[in-house]
């Protein structure tokens, strides 16, 4: 037999052919690793700026961004690629179109301050008490004002204007709520509202079927809502969004007690309600919020709170739980089990931390004559109104604004 000869390996090379394998594989893995997006990664970078916004409270500066892109076909495929306008984050949206001077006009247009014209017919809106706005009084047109002023921005099929009886000591009364709906896009049967009472009342002094100005109590939450009904009118929603303006609230509650019993089948999720905001004599810029024990209502009021946090405001709140007020429209779906609470100035003397610290604040007009226009802090009620309206964005899942 023929003896076989052992070869013998060479350890360095070994080595080398090593080292130049790992470099290799090494190489490919970072090209792929650089060239193919990680989702997680971005989720990471996403949340830390996220974080990092929330942390110094800073809020987007650009209203809006230009985005490119390519050609659509191959003959455009030389062109320079086209430039489009990206969607307006809501928030800003609302922030470059919300007016002082709109807000201002109609307290003062609501509460006689300055005429308004109906039907081609100049009159002044002296009074808003129920039993005169809903008897055809010619000084008690509001009902017939905001109709035609919401028609200007909204279809027909969007308003509806919804009657109920109240019964008194001399019978029934046909007294009417205002609605405006945007129904939602995604989740349409959820409902959220925005609501205020459009009634005025005196009681300590004078006749309310004359003279019932109501420029604060409640011409400040009616601007707001027509403020916001006038910008809503361009967007687009997740869940349905229902404006109501109710009557009767000064004759214990009678809009908002007919509007839950009437829609007790809706899938009612959250309300807030704008009642009575132009005071602050002190300067103090607080308010209150009637929360009440319903967990799903200190979660809209922890909402608003961080809405004015987010969007330095400037604004600080009294959050009353057990000891919120019951004489506003709120209380008429906590009876109902349904999230809601009422943002009114500073009211009482009962107070929370970091709120009002026990000093009542409130409108020395209240329920009197004297309830007129030059009586309000305009900058002071914008802000809570203008808080409102943003919390209402959150709410309802406001989609991005598409310029036109």
């Amino acid at each position: 037999m023929k003896a076989i000869k052992k070869k013998t390996r060479n350890p360095f090379l070994i080595l080398l052919i090593s080292f130049i394998g790992i470099g290799i594989a090494a190489g490919i893995l970072l090209l792929t690793h650089l060239h193919t997006p990680s989702a997680s990664r971005e989720a990471v970078v996403e949340a830390m700026v996220e974080t990092e916004m929330m942390q110094t409270n800073m809020a987007p500066t650009a209203v809006q961004k230009e985005i490119t892109t390519p050609a659509p076909n191959q003959a455009d495929a030389q062109q320079t690629p086209q430039t489009q306008m990206a969607a307006i984050d809501p928030a800003i949206y609302i922030e470059n179109e919300l007016s002082q001077e709109n807000f201002k006009t109609v307290i003062s247009q609501l509460s006689g301050a300055i005429p308004v014209t109906i039907d081609g017919q100049e009159t002044q809106i002296e009074t808003r008490y129920s039993y005169a706005m809903f008897s055809n009084q010619p000084n008690a047109k509001a009902k017939e004002f905001l109709l035609q002023t919401l028609r200007q921005w909204v279809p027909e099929n969007q308003i509806t204007v919804e009657p109920y009886v109240y019964v008194d000591g001399m019978g029934g009364n046909t007294w009417y709520n205002i609605i405006i709906t945007f129904p939602g896009t995604v989740t349409p049967n959820e409902q959220i509202l925005f609501t205020a009472h459009y009634d005025s009342c005196v009681v300590f002094e004078g006749d309310p079927m004359i003279s019932a100005p109501g420029a604060n109590d409640n011409g400040t939450g009616v601007s707001t809502l027509l403020e916001a009904v006038r910008i809503f009118s361009t967007m687009k929603f997740e869940r349905t969004l229902k404006v109501i303006f109710f009557s009767g609230e000064e004759n214990f509650q009678q809009g908002s007690k007919a509007y839950a019993e009437q829609h007790a089948n809706d899938n009612i999720t959250a309300v807030l309600n704008m009642d009575m905001f132009g005071t602050d004599k002190d300067g103090d810029r607080c308010f209150e919020m009637y929360v009440g024990e319903l967990p799903g209502s200190q979660k809209i009021a922890d909402l608003l709170l961080q809405t004015i946090q987010e969007n330095r405001l400037n604004l600080k709140a009294d959050y009353l739980v057990s000891n919120a007020y019951a004489k506003a429209d709120q209380k008429s779906f906590w009876d109902r089990n349904i999230p809601a609470i009422t943002v009114m100035e500073n009211f009482l003397p009962d107070y929370s931390p970091g709120g009002c610290e026990g000093v009542t604040d409130r409108t020395d007009f209240w329920h009197l004559p004297g309830d007129k226009i030059e009586a309000i802090n305009l900058e002071y009620a914008f802000d809570i109104g203008k808080s409102g309206i943003l919390t209402i964005l959150k709410l309802a899942g406001a989609i991005p604004v598409v310029p036109k």
